[in-house]
């Protein structure tokens, strides 16, 4: 009953935003949202087409309008598909998410593309090599500035941010992702595996080549594979 009640809560909050779309914004999120629920259902994720929706919604063009605040002051803009934004890290909670504070207003950000070992699961044990990768995010990144970077859907169904996140400003090619950006370095020195989640998929290829280099040169946690 709860979750229906939300549910019917984030329906009413998504067509109320889709009723102010354009056709062309219309059809961009009717293909992510077909798409994502699709790829969310065959990983096994219970995620409504509601929740989603609204996960969606959470970056479209319809949220960026500026809005009053409790306080008087003007709220910050809804982060939106493909946005680059400087931030500065304030918490590291372990090797694939922290706490970041952008124009004054913290965000918990998930790294995109990339799972490190569990070592702060309420119901899992410390995994092999996850207080290695959750020490080694925070000695890189706590204190930092960074930028975020984010693909498609810019939420997850936990309103977490979900980005890349690099050390210099974000630039294409194979080449800038190996030397900025830091969800790559994971992969690379063995902290991380590849975890790719629909929509959000950009960089899923040269992440899987990213981590098979570093299992053929046994970094990380691939030193104790056979």
């Amino acid at each position: 009953m709860a979750r229906e009640r939300q549910n019917q809560k984030l329906r009413k909050q998504g067509l109320s935003q889709l009723a102010q779309m354009s056709p062309k914004q219309l059809l961009v999120v009717l293909l992510v949202l077909l798409v994502g629920w699709g790829a969310a259902r065959l990983s096994g994720h219970d995620v409504s087409l509601e929740e989603l929706l609204q996960s969606i919604l959470g970056g479209t063009a319809v949220e960026q309008r500026e809005t009053p605040s409790g306080n008087g002051k003007t709220a910050p803009a809804a982060s939106q598909v493909g946005d680059r934004l400087e931030a500065t890290v304030t918490r590291v909670v372990d090797g694939d998410t922290l706490v970041a504070e952008v124009d004054g207003q913290a965000r918990r950000v998930r790294l995109l593309g990339v799972d490190t070992p569990e070592t702060v699961h309420p119901n899992k044990e410390v995994q092999f090599y996850g207080p290695e990768a959750s020490a080694f995010t925070k000695k890189e990144l706590t204190g930092k500035h960074i930028w975020l970077e984010y693909d498609v859907s810019p939420l997850d169904r936990y309103q977490r941010h979900l980005a890349y996140v690099w050390l210099e400003p974000p630039s294409a090619g194979e080449a800038a992702i190996r030397r900025g950006m830091f969800n790559a370095r994971l992969l690379l020195e063995g902290y991380a595996k590849v975890m790719t989640i629909q929509p959000n998929s950009r960089h899923a290829d040269l992440f899987v080549r990213l981590q098979e280099e570093a299992r053929k040169a046994r970094r990380g946690l691939w030193k104790k594979e056979k």
